[in-house]
């Protein structure tokens, strides 16, 4: 199914095209129409081209470029009033596909800004959210895992309010106040129930931080796979761990003997079943993906949490410049505090054994009562 024709000699997506147009395929010269965004058995087909009469043509492929027109031909269904564009200037950055409201609306602000994720290697995902967060428009990020054949899941938008909230320090430039005496003011605040509902996964988090700093207990391995060798300084490894008072971790560190690890971990709750089970396959497909000589590639990353939760988090394979290979944890709460480990691994039908058996393994313990 094209996705890229020619019209006057332009290259064009199907947003661009009217039923009227001269459109031929750039491949072989054939005569196109452009097909409307349409249900077919109950699944979405996104607006395409279609050959008159060469069947056995299946168009230009350019990943990316068909990423950018599902995306854009869903979302025009989705916000059927908004303008949509592609390849709109947002402040410094520029927007793969922009949803632009004619009024700023709640939670998503002035828009969304949509960043469609091939390959990528080099883009700060997080400062990026922040430059279209301060421009006030919502942000929603688009992969491979997210589209099937001719749609494209939009639901997982990351709302720009309260994230655009300026981020005060001290008194930023404000006089500092004078106090003749000392004074203890105490004010109740009785914050709402939703607040309380949306941080209350971060909140607990902190609070068993604090309980296990004061725990005279360790932490249990309970399951673990090794990225290093014994031979080499820097043990790296995998882990599935209890924490000194309670809750499940999936935790990636790396360090060299008698020093401080580098390390991140993930709290883990049984809803996270289904997530984690999905990790052999994404390192599986990563494995099977050409890496490119030279460049940072993203090859292939899985969400152990979704966007809708208060603590996103994700586990990726990345491809190095000189081939090798890295495995990096990160996660990132509401707040837009992110913390991610990269270690090496190297790859082999071993190592996809063992963290096949890793994750078939983490299922009865975070079903316990």
């Amino acid at each position: 199914m094209p996705f890229t024709a020619t019209c006057d000699g332009e290259r064009i997506l199907p947003h661009e095209a009217e039923s009227t147009d001269l459109i031929v395929c750039p491949i072989c010269d054939d005569t196109m129409s452009v097909v409307a965004e349409h249900r077919r058995r109950g699944s979405f087909v996104a607006r395409h081209f279609r050959h008159q009469t060469n069947d056995e043509c299946s168009g230009e492929s350019n990943p990316h470029l068909r990423m950018k027109a599902i995306a854009f031909s869903k979302l025009v269904t989705n916000y059927p009033n908004a303008d949509i564009s592609i390849e709109e200037p947002v402040g410094s950055r520029r927007a793969d596909v922009l949803v632009k409201f004619p009024e700023p609306r709640n939670p998503l602000g002035k828009g969304i800004a949509v960043e469609v994720q091939h390959r990528n290697n080099s883009k700060d995902l997080f400062a990026t959210d922040q430059d279209y967060y301060n421009e006030g428009f919502s942000v929603l990020w688009l992969s491979e895992q997210h589209y099937s054949e001719y749609d494209v899941a939009v639901d997982h938008v990351q709302p720009v309010w309260p994230k655009a909230l300026p981020q005060l320090r001290g008194y930023d430039g404000v006089s500092w106040p004078v106090v003749n005496k000392s004074s203890n003011p105490e004010i109740q605040v009785l914050l709402p129930s939703d607040y309380l509902d949306h941080y209350k996964p971060s909140i607990r988090e902190a609070f068993e931080r604090g309980q296990r700093q004061r725990s005279n207990r360790s932490w249990t391995t309970h399951r673990q796979v090794w990225l290093s060798t014994p031979r080499q300084p820097t043990k790296r490894s995998l882990q599935f761990a209890e924490a000194p008072v309670s809750g499940f971790y999936l935790k990636l560190s790396k360090g060299k003997k008698g020093e401080t690890p580098d390390f991140v971990h993930v709290l883990l709750s049984e809803g996270d079943v289904d997530s984690l089970q999905n990790v052999p396959e994404m390192v599986d497909s990563a494995l099977e993906k050409e890496q490119t000589e030279g460049e940072w590639q993203d090859l292939d990353v899985c969400w152990l949490k979704a966007y809708d939760d208060p603590v996103t988090a994700w586990l990726k394979v990345v491809s190095t410049p000189d081939n090798g290979y890295l495995l990096e944890l990160g996660k990132k709460d509401a707040n837009g505090q992110s913390e991610q480990v990269k270690t090496a691994f190297t790859p082999s039908e071993m190592f996809q054994y063992n963290v096949r058996n890793f994750f078939d393994d983490l299922e009865p313990y975070l079903s316990r009562d």
